[in-house]
């Protein structure tokens, strides 16, 4: 540890004390700024926890926080404040599970336009409820609350809100939602339960946003459903984030302190030229501030300014191949591409998925791993029907697989990126020994000294290779190979092949996707012919290649 970190503790907790004597000595416009400070630092650096590391970009902060609010509002005479706030929080939670099931599989505009009616949508029902049951149109708030109260408050949720923070950080589950939000198909592939993974942070941040809610409620003493409900918190929650970096836990921070300033002084001054600084605000961090002010310290240093469910694998039924596909059909509208296939791979074999281009190979490969489910026929793994499982599920049995147009986690090193796929197995590594078993794997590649490079920055054939150490890192027993030879010169050609032999004589069983003749001929067992979704040979390569039906499919009909 550097004397830097050692001085990090002592310094944070000094901080913090002296953050919490202010209401001792500011005035009622000091302290009254600083509430509001550390109301959108808890808003804004709950939001980053979840749209940080996923790039959702959500709006539904005003949701929440109104919940949260009107919990106080109603519940404050019923029951002791603290309960409320238990209360508050819960109801932020239950909200979110519901709301996130039905749009967590929603990405891009689809989910910034979903989370933002959200909020219109509950303002809507609360001022019906208020008018035509309760016959009012807000509440009072009547607390013995002061203002320092509130102040002590909202920093105790600030702490709070970044020790989480940094313990998710720290865990698997800060690196599953890392991984979704560079790739989530690739995430399904490495075993993350993406959908649980980004329900459970995504009811984390809402919890926060609630509470800080029902804080911030006594201090108005008057409520409505436009008040608490107000879309500009939404708004300017995220661009105070995205201005001091998502991606980093104190990065909101350093959006909040400015643009709060901002705010007060052209709320002072300008009241009504208000949405447009903020218009122009988002402009700037857009164009200027893309990765925000976090982001600029992470260019410099780099010297240029440029929980998941635990699954068990099961042992092969007795005679059992590894691979068998029965019958297996997907079709796209009126495009059949893959039409009642059958294909077997045993134990420790390889196999050749070859065919001229547009044939289904890749679709098939789809099919087996999970990211498309088959219309009929049957996929079994092991002798166990796999038919139609998720693509996490089927990575924890032990199935994995490159993609035909390389996916690596771009912002993530390279070991991150091995460590993604040691961190979801059924046999999970962690810490130390993931790293160790990590730079093992890149060696066994040839990146051993690109380890700490962002994968984005690696040449094509680097990220093909690092994306198949990312595959062994599963310890699959099926490894799916999707043209991954393909753009090979020569030399790296052998080198291929000869890495891909010594994964044969360990016993993993290969699916092979491949347009390279002289490797099909040197690795493969056998081989499977497809053509338009077909399968019109099936035998040893040197056979397979020979038949008529083959050539023509490859050469056409009239040149065989």
């Amino acid at each position: 540890m550097t004397a830097g970190r050692l001085w990090l503790g002592p310094l944070l907790i000094l901080a913090v004390v002296g953050l919490a004597v202010v209401p001792i000595y500011a005035n009622g416009y000091y302290l009254a700024l600083g509430i509001s400070m550390l109301n959108y630092v808890v808003l804004a650096t709950a939001w980053a926890l979840f749209s940080g590391p996923t790039r959702y970009i959500s709006l539904a902060t005003a949701a929440f926080f109104g919940i949260g609010a009107y919990t106080m509002a109603v519940l404050s005479e019923a029951i002791p404040v603290a309960a409320v706030i238990v209360v508050a929080a819960a109801v932020g939670v239950a909200v979110a599970l519901v709301v996130g099931l039905a749009t967590l599989r929603l990405r891009g505009v689809f989910f910034v336009i979903f989370t933002f009616g959200l909020a219109e949508l509950i303002r809507q029902i609360v001022t019906w409820y208020e008018v035509k049951i309760t016959k009012t149109v807000g509440r009072y708030i009547f607390l013995d609350i002061g203002q320092e109260q509130i102040y002590w408050q909202l920093l105790a949720l600030a702490v709070l809100v970044f020790v989480v923070g940094w313990l998710i950080g720290r865990s698997r589950l800060g690196l599953a939602m890392r991984v979704i939000g560079d790739d989530e198909t690739v995430a399904r592939h490495v075993a993350i339960d993406t959908t649980r993974a980004k329900l459970i942070l995504f009811a984390v941040s809402a919890a926060f946003m609630s509470v800080a809610g029902a804080v911030m409620a006594p201090r108005w003493t008057y409520i409505d459903s436009a008040i608490a409900f107000n879309p500009m918190i939404s708004f300017q929650v995220v661009i105070m984030a995205l201005l001091g970096g998502a991606g980093k836990l104190y990065g909101p921070l350093l959006g909040v302190i400015p643009l709060v300033l901002l705010f007060e002084v052209i709320n002072a001054n300008f009241p009504n030229h208000f949405a447009i600084v903020l218009g122009v605000v988002f402009i700037v961090i857009v164009y200027f501030l893309p990765g925000g002010v976090a982001g600029l310290y992470d260019r410099w240093r780099a010297g240029s300014i440029r929980l998941p469910v635990v699954a068990t694998r099961d042992s092969a039924a007795p005679g059992s191949a590894t691979l068998e596909l029965v019958g297996l059909r997907k079709a796209f509208g009126g495009l059949v591409a893959v039409d009642d296939l059958d294909l077997r791979a045993a134990p420790g074999e390889i196999v050749g998925l070859i065919g001229p281009n547009g044939s289904g190979k890749t679709t098939a490969l789809n099919l087996i791993s999970g990211a498309l489910k088959p219309d009929s026929g049957d996929i079994l793994f092991k002798g166990r029907p796999i038919t139609g499982l998720p693509a996490n599920r089927i990575a924890r049995l032990g199935v994995a697989r490159t993609f035909q147009i390389v996916r690596v986690l771009e912002h993530l090193s390279c070991l991150e990126n091995i460590v993604a796929g040691l961190a979801f197995r059924p046999q999970p590594l962690w810490g130390d020994a993931a790293r160790r078993r990590g730079r093992e794997l890149l060696d066994r590649v040839g990146l051993a000294e690109r380890a700490d490079v962002p994968a984005g920055d690696l040449t094509y054939i680097d990220q093909k290779r690092l994306e198949l150490a990312r595959a062994l890192a599963l310890d699959p027993e099926l490894l799916l190979l999707d043209e991954w030879l393909a753009g090979l010169n020569p030399s790296e050609l052998v080198i291929g092949i000869e890495l891909i032999q010594s994964l044969r004589d360990e016993g993993l069983t290969i699916v092979m996707v491949e347009h390279v003749m002289d490797a099909i001929r040197t690795l493969c067992d056998r081989c499977v012919v497809m053509n338009a979704g077909a399968r019109i040979a099936d035998g040893p390569p040197s056979a397979v290649l020979a038949e008529p039906d083959v050539i023509a499919a490859y050469l056409g009909g009239a040149d065989a």
